[in-house]
């Protein structure tokens, strides 16, 4: 917290002295609010391959989404490194298409107003599901994961949506709306639920995702705020709080976004003194309301029924810095906390136990379900163009998950991509691991008080390894195009036999993204998968899933 007071402070003083310029194209950036591009967008692995090439030396990849301004902010650093020297054809082809992307906000940055409304995208999806697939990843595993908490089911799912943004100034305001219509997913029998609520201390097991409807709803949806390089963004957000592709520990888009209220640092800042060794900082922090928790406990009491979310809400609060003492390592530490709700009212002084605490005590009188998580990426000496290695772990109620690595969750993985006489192909291996504790099967994403854990809308926030378990994910990616590419993907799970029963699965998945115009996007993704969960099934089971997905984006005019 004295991190937090010191980074405002400063903050503070560069606001002040940017209100002591007048009618320059660097204050009207600075005061300029812009919408976040989504953290699935195609621009993320672009802007990888120009950092590996060392063209792109301030992004920060363990903390997105980034705003549109500044991915323009990155082309102009990019402009500058590469303006004394020849690219490559690939360099310069993924250069063009992002200044294309971004067009518009390279014009805003040289002066332009930041006045804007249009339709981002249109998207027509549809997956279809042979054979029973896995909903439930608090408990179990889940077949299609990082999917911003769609819901799905055995049969044909439909997703039909759009996005608009808009921009006046230092206002924005971004929506992402969908249509879904989900068939059922299987429920488990009476006797996984029974075995659900004693793995969970609830009187009834707690229902998965919900299924079965037809209905519309609100992805992001939000409104910005901007001065000197900082903005205020409030209502649903998405967030993806570290380097690994399968998942952040803390925060990926596994789940629903969340509405929360949130700070970001939207452009690096150095610290004065002998803290700018530190190098450039960005920082955020949050305050936000979950959704469809089901159960808590207080004062010795069970609160809720299952399939019912309470109507008195946890809250959360979260913040994250990510440093970069070199341009070719960066580390993060974050934290993020579950107070209030039922059995907890919200007042200022619960609000303040759950910022400043570190100590344990009584679940009952504690104030709040904390995690601290440590994250880290470094690009190989002699190998910089080539290899980037990098970690992220939490922990559950320890100080630090450096302190202690045996009692921590842990993703550390590594891309390579410079494959012999495959020049286009990336190669991206990830090993997932959350050790058995103690105290009590599941002890992850769980807590005492918070029976319904490290949720929202009954899906985990966090990485899809889920509570007690280890696997590993592999991806090779051909790179066709800045904007189209073939991929074969694996994944691989086991669940401790300790937490439910234990099961495994793995699948194989191959997808296609080709841009058949700049305007017209089409996703193709086939995967098969094997799982079993004694619990869920006594006989192996096995699905297959067919993705088809058409978008539409309409592009600015080019500089």
């Amino acid at each position: 917290m004295v991190i937090f007071m010191g980074f405002m402070l400063i903050v503070t003083r560069q606001a002040a002295a940017s209100s002591d310029l007048y009618d320059t194209p660097e204050r009207d950036v600075a005061n300029m609010a812009s919408t976040y591009v989504p953290v699935e967008s195609w621009v993320y692995p672009a802007f990888e391959l120009l950092a590996s090439k060392g063209y792109v030396q301030s992004a920060f990849f363990n903390l997105r989404p980034w705003t549109r301004l500044d991915c323009a902010r990155l082309l102009e650093e990019a402009k500058e490194l590469t303006a004394d020297e020849s690219v490559s054809h690939d360099t310069a082809a993924t250069l063009r298409s992002l200044r294309q992307e971004f067009a518009l906000e390279l014009r805003r940055r040289e002066g332009e107003r930041n006045t804007e409304f249009r339709i981002e995208s249109v998207d027509q999806r549809t997956t279809a599901i042979a054979g029973r697939p896995l909903t439930d990843g608090y408990h179990f595993a889940e077949t299609l994961v990082n999917e911003n908490g769609r819901p799905f089911g055995q049969g044909t799912n439909l997703y039909s949506g759009f996005s608009i943004r808009a921009t006046a100034g230092p206002f924005a305001a971004y929506v992402r709306s969908e249509i879904q219509r989900v068939p059922a997913a299987p429920l488990p029998n009476a006797q996984a639920q029974q075995q659900i609520a004693i793995a969970d201390f609830t009187p009834f097991g707690a229902a998965g995702p919900p299924s079965h409807f037809l209905r519309g709803r609100l992805l992001d949806a939000n409104v910005s705020f901007a001065f000197a390089n900082n903005q205020f963004t409030f209502g649903k957000q998405t967030l993806w709080w570290g380097p690994a592709r399968s998942g952040s520990t803390l925060f990926s888009n596994n789940a629903e976004p969340i509405t929360m209220l949130r700070y970001d640092r939207v452009q690096p800042i150095e610290l004065p003194g002998f803290l700018k060794l530190l190098g450039p900082i960005r920082a955020q922090f949050l305050v936000g309301r979950l959704s469809g928790t089901q159960y808590v406990q207080a004062q010795d009491t069970v609160f809720g029924s299952s399939g019912a979310a309470l109507k008195n809400q946890p809250w959360i609060h979260g913040e994250k810095f990510t440093f970069e003492p070199t341009p070719n390592f960066q580390f993060g530490v974050s934290r993020t906390v579950i107070f209030g709700g039922k059995g907890a009212p919200l007042t200022s002084s619960t609000f303040l136990k759950s910022v400043f605490s570190a100590g344990e005590g009584d679940e009952e009188k504690d104030p709040g379900d904390r995690r601290i998580a440590f994250d880290a990426q470094y690009r190989i000496p002699g190998l910089r163009t080539c290899l980037t290695g990098y970690v992220d772990a939490f922990t559950e109620d320890e100080p630090f998950p450096l302190n202690y690595p045996k009692r921590s969750v842990w993703i550390s993985g590594f891309a390579l991509r410079c494959v012999p006489r495959l020049p286009h192909v990336t190669l991206r291996a990830e090993g997932l691991i959350a050790p058995h504790r103690n105290e009590f099967p599941g002890y992850y994403y769980f807590n005492v008080h918070y029976l319904t854990g490290y949720t929202n809308n009954r899906q985990l926030i966090g990485s899809w390894i889920g509570r007690e378990g280890y696997g590993e994910q592999l991806w090779a990616t051909w790179q066709l195009s800045p904007r189209s590419s073939i991929e074969v993907s694996n994944r691989n799970m086991n669940a401790s036999s300790e937490f439910l029963g234990g099961g495994s699965l793995r699948d194989l998945r191959v997808s296609a993204d080709i841009a058949l115009r700049p305007e017209w996007q089409l996703r193709l993704e086939n995967q098969t998968e094997w799982w079993r969960f004694p619990m869920l099934s006594l006989q192996p089971q096995r699905n297959n899933e067919f993705t088809l997905q058409l978008s539409y984006r309409p592009m600015g005019k080019t500089k």
